[in-house]
């Protein structure tokens, strides 16, 4: 009967994938009861067809797509990196802009561990573009899509101008419409008198403009490749303030790939000394350190949760996980890079790239540390920071300003946002006044916002840099709705930073609480503050992994600017890694604080 209706089926009707795959599902179950090898190969031929399908929602075909690289690993096939091939491009369809944000993350659930099986399969296979470009891909697809929507459009402009005021005039409309949700819409009534169901059907209706629009830009000679995804040699660039590392975490494999500034090409790192398990097992303890006894979240931490202090110090469980880091992953990585001694000198940048469980480790911070004067580290050797993608590194068209002069926004603690009071946020306020007052030749005026989000918000858009000083919030179960908890009680959300455009460059400073923590369910998604403010225009991110001290955040701060500001020129947020490098040695050296107090300090962007 499933063949019937497969055959009976016109090939462009939107229920032949759904038909196919039944027909895949019913072959595949007949392979589990009686291994016949041709049921399993007719499985593969029907959910192929059914990815391939021209017709049909995306998710489906996606799900189809799943199946048939389920099947293609279960015996010798030349189908499966087609598999892999079409599944990565359906990733985004299925995910695409007519959804709500959630329901875009939903679909990504679903296909959580396939970019990065795809990119171990073709490793193995010796494709190591086709890695890269397919983890570029397949992974931040949200924030990709939201940037597409302020891609500059002046080539298309004086190309075809009508055109590209047609895409412009959409995209600002779905960029208006980025942070809605329409779940359970019903008949409830937005701002404008739309009910939000009317709102969803017009923006399902904007996303399908927007294809049938870029068709057309396709079509124009010199713009076939326009807003499509990026080849190798269009990332490259990425590496120009130092090498880019991607670490790619599969149930197949462990590998590292590198983009260097002077070369074309990729250059690959087995790491055969770890697997993903016990990637896993690592992140697992982390996490049982920071819930149980070790991030010590008390009152005077910047964080909303209640953890007691245990008697045991969790420094040796820490050290432990920074080794296996070093030994197995970051040391195989700098002997590949001829980083064999520490330098002397000024230290060149890394920017690390990780995937899977390894987002969630704190690879900046790899090394020994049971001897701290002769233990090798990975601050010995480089600065590092992070990167949700190689495309966030992108040199940008300008930057954001040619002024002589700088406006800093400083958020410290409101004090209606209903929480414990934070001592260290008004002393850091005043390490940064003061920082000031003896660099009287530095360029840089300082406002204090009053604290509310709209304020906030305003700020932002007509500042340059911004500190935040407040407590902070990663809601586990709506990662979209962590924020900084601000005057009267109110969050500005990850939804509200993502929803603004500014002029490109900067720091945001978040002297908060688990602004870099993301969500474990979405690793690919980096969804999480630190990357929102990257999002807004941002060129770089100081964040946190997890829970901060009161007393710390003031140290690492006034570190951080007595660098910034100390030759009385006009400060360069990318010479921000580099001054939280130091601070940070600092914190850990002179103060001798334990792991779990330094480590989270984290570096993101330029």
């Amino acid at each position: 009967m499933i063949e019937d209706a497969v055959q009976l089926t016109p090939h462009d009707h939107p229920h032949k994938p759904a038909c196919l795959s039944n027909l895949g599902n019913s072959l595949f179950t007949r392979f589990h009861h009686l291994p016949d090898a041709a049921a399993l190969n007719n499985a593969i031929l029907a959910f192929s067809a059914a990815a391939r399908s021209s017709a049909g929602p995306s998710s489906t075909r996606l799900k189809a797509a799943l199946q048939w690289i389920r099947c293609a690993h279960l015996i010798p096939s030349e189908s499966l990196l087609d598999a892999y091939a079409v599944a990565i491009d359906l990733i985004p369809q299925a995910a695409w802009l007519g959804l709500p944000l959630r329901d875009r993350h939903r679909e990504l659930l679903r296909a959580a561990d396939v970019v990065r099986d795809a990119a171990a399969y073709a490793l193995a296979r010796g494709y190591y573009n086709t890695a890269i470009e397919w983890l570029e891909q397949g992974r931040s697809v949200v924030w990709n899509q939201l940037l597409q929507l302020r891609t500059p459009l002046d080539e298309l402009q004086s190309r075809d101008s009508t055109l590209a005021n047609r895409l412009r005039q959409v995209s600002y409309e779905l960029e208006k419409g980025s942070g809605h949700d329409m779940a359970g819409a019903g008949e409830m009534k937005n701002a404008g008198g739309f009910s939000l169901e009317e709102q969803a059907r017009q923006y399902r209706g904007l996303a399908v403009e927007r294809e049938t629009i870029l068709s057309e830009v396709r079509c124009l000679p010199g713009f076939e490749r326009f807003l499509l995804p990026r080849t190798v040699s269009q990332l490259a660039p990425s590496a120009h303030a130092g090498p880019v590392v991607i670490l790619n975490a599969s149930q197949y494999r462990c590998d590292a790939l590198v983009l260097l500034a002077e070369s074309d090409d990729v250059l690959h790192v087995p790491l055969p000394d770890i697997t993903y398990e016990q990637v896993d097992n690592l992140q697992k303890s982390l996490n049982r350190l920071l819930a149980s006894h070790g991030r010590v979240i008390s009152p005077m931490d910047r964080a909303i949760r209640e953890v007691v202090w245990r008697d045991r110090t969790p420094d040796e469980s820490f050290k432990f996980i920074l080794s296996e880091l070093w030994k197995n992953v970051v040391r195989p990585m700098l002997d590949a890079l001829a980083f064999s001694t520490p330098t002397a000198g000024e230290l060149s940048r890394i920017f690390w790239c990780p995937t899977g469980p390894f987002s969630f480790l704190p690879i900046h911070a790899a090394g020994l540390y049971d001897d701290a004067n002769t233990g090798p580290k990975l601050s010995d050797f480089v600065i590092s920071s992070y990167t949700p993608t190689l495309s966030a590194l992108a040199l940008p068209l300008q930057e954001g300003t040619t002024a002589n002069t700088m406006r800093l926004v400083v958020v410290p603690q409101p004090a209606s946002d209903g929480h414990t009071r934070l001592p260290g946020a008004r002393i850091e306020l005043g390490h940064i006044k003061t920082t000031l007052q003896t660099s009287p030749s530095t360029p840089v005026s300082l406002v204090e916002s009053i604290g509310t989000v709209d304020d906030v918000l305003t700020k932002m858009k007509e500042s340059d840099w911004i500190h935040f000083a407040c407590h902070g919030i990663q809601d586990v179960r709506s990662p979209l709705d962590s924020g900084i908890v601000l005057a009267d009680r109110r969050l500005l959300k990850l939804t509200d930073v993502i929803k603004l455009a500014r002029r490109h460059g900067g720091l945001a400073f978040l002297s908060a609480c688990q602004t870099a923590t993301g969500d474990k369910d979405l690793p690919e998604e980096a969804v999480h503050l630190a990357a929102g403010m990257l999002l807004a225009g941002y060129g770089g991110v100081v964040a946190t992994m997890w829970s901060i001290r009161d007393s710390d955040a003031p140290k690492v701060a006034k570190s951080v600017y007595e660098q910034l500001f100390r030759d009385g020129n006009l400060p360069d947020y990318r010479q921000a890694a580099r001054a939280l490098h130091y601070a940070v040695k600092r914190l850990r050296e002179e103060h001798n604080v334990p792991c779990v107090s330094w480590v989270p300090f984290v570096h993101i962007g330029l």
